[in-house]
């Protein structure tokens, strides 16, 4: 297409992969959702995409992904998940950008214009309480309602995910420091599930069903909402093996039923001798030694006794899933979990390690552990995984949250308004008495 400017010296184009891949991954408001491995996974997946970047002087000072998506009524949306990538410090790029964007999606026949600007919306700790001595962007959010955007609440989105919980890497040296920076007893459950045989496997189109199969047995029993079979095996033939890490916790049960019955028998052996010194020298350091050891075979026999319900003809059993993305500046947990039958093995915990120490090898600054729910209280759904995450260390993140722009107000609030209908036929027929049959 031909390049679109405004009345300053900002000019709108189309990017090709290569030159939009170069200004997004360095940028520093870089997400998975503005690359060009997720445009190529959309696009195999039909939705409509464009690439965009705004150029002042042939130099491109803003970027960003466009996705189109109409409804079977003919209502177009254009969104900009997590961007456009921008300094939202200049007043007057960000006005003459939006002005463009808007100019595009009228140009695409969209009655709406959606973006969700990558930024902290203020700085909160571990805790989730506010600091806006170090980061407010509140003076934004005003702004941007100011060019004719509706700011949609900072309510949690599941969706746009806009509250997680990040651990920064900057400056840790080794897996050493890093465990450290854990609590007790998340490190207690990582050198648990090291000592007992998990062990972690990246799923490829040979072994999806393994990898799904463990996701959609998690999500059903913890009522988190997963995608399709298909959604991931688009994702393996669109995207590199970096960027998409469909990953696998594992425990070999007949090996490690071996090893708990051989280090049960060795530290038994060894109660016996302790036990037999005791009593013939009445030694205090021997007698609490034994103690140590007795409560070394206390535990394996009832390890041995938690999986009598696994049969060694289970062999090697896949107990957790979780999808990570690795992009820019931080590897992401998107979703996954737990199969209840197995959470004895902690395979979360070793996930989420295990990604941690690939994010320090590559060099990846963040760990986005991503949707984290239930910050304010132990009663609020979500709480327990928020607690989990908190064990690892990191902070709170709230983003500014979602902005929509009518584009054709006449097309924008019909749509509204049918929508509100819908949702206040819905309410009234849920009050409604359910018809008795004879």
């Amino acid at each position: 297409m031909n390049p679109v400017t405004t009345g300053t010296d900002l000019e709108f184009a189309l990017l090709s992969d290569s030159e939009f891949e170069a200004f997004a991954v360095k940028h520093p408001q870089n997400s998975f959702l503005q690359s060009v491995d997720f445009a190529r996974f959309q696009r195999a997946r039909g939705q409509q995409v464009e690439l965009f970047g705004i150029r002042r002087g042939g130099e491109l000072v803003a970027a960003g992904k466009l996705n189109y998506t109409t409804t079977r009524l003919g209502y177009t949306v254009c969104e900009c998940a997590k961007g456009p990538l921008m300094d939202y410090t200049d007043i007057e790029l960000v006005r003459d950008v939006v002005g463009l964007l808007r100019r595009r999606a009228a140009e695409r026949k969209a009655a709406e214009l959606r973006i969700s600007p990558n930024l902290k919306y203020i700085a909160r700790d571990e805790d989730g309480a506010e600091h806006p001595e170090v980061e407010d962007n509140r003076p934004l959010v005003s702004r941007l309602s100011g060019l004719g955007f509706q700011h949609q609440g900072l309510e949690m989105n599941f969706v746009n995910v806009n509250w997680m919980f990040i651990k920064d890497l900057t400056g840790i040296k080794d897996a050493e420091e890093l465990i450290m920076g854990t609590s007790y007893r998340t490190r207690k459950a990582i050198r648990k599930a090291e000592k007992n045989g998990v062990f972690l496997e990246q799923a490829t189109l040979e072994t999806l069903d393994e990898f799904y199969g463990a996701l959609s047995k998690a999500g059903d029993e913890k009522g988190f909402v997963y995608r399709e079979r298909a959604y991931y095996e688009h994702l393996l033939r669109t995207t590199s093996p970096e960027f998409t890490k469909l990953m696998m916790a594992k425990i070999d049960i007949p090996a490690y039923r071996k090893s708990i019955t051989e280090r049960m028998a060795a530290e038994s052996a060894t109660a016996a001798e302790l036990r037999r010194e005791v009593e013939e020298t009445g030694s205090k350091k021997k007698a609490n030694r034994l103690k140590v050891v007795q409560d070394l075979v206390d535990s394996y026999e009832r390890s041995l006794t938690d999986i009598e319900r696994f049969p060694d003809s289970v062999g090697v059993a896949t107990v957790a899933a979780i999808h990570f993305v690795c992009y820019g500046d931080e590897v992401v947990c998107v979703i996954g979990g737990t199969v209840q039958d197995y959470i004895y093995f902690n395979g979360a915990t070793s996930l989420y390690w295990g990604m941690m120490l690939h994010a320090l090898e590559k060099g990846y600054p963040r760990y986005n552990f991503y949707g984290t729910f239930g910050i304010s209280g132990q009663d609020e759904e979500g709480h327990g995984g928020y607690e989990f995450k908190k064990g690892f260390g990191g902070e709170v993140v709230q983003l500014v949250g979602d902005f929509v722009m009518p584009v054709r107000p006449a097309v924008f609030h019909a749509n509204r308004l049918a929508r509100a209908a819908v949702a206040a036929a819905r309410t009234v027929l849920g009050k409604l008495p359910l018809r008795r049959t004879a």
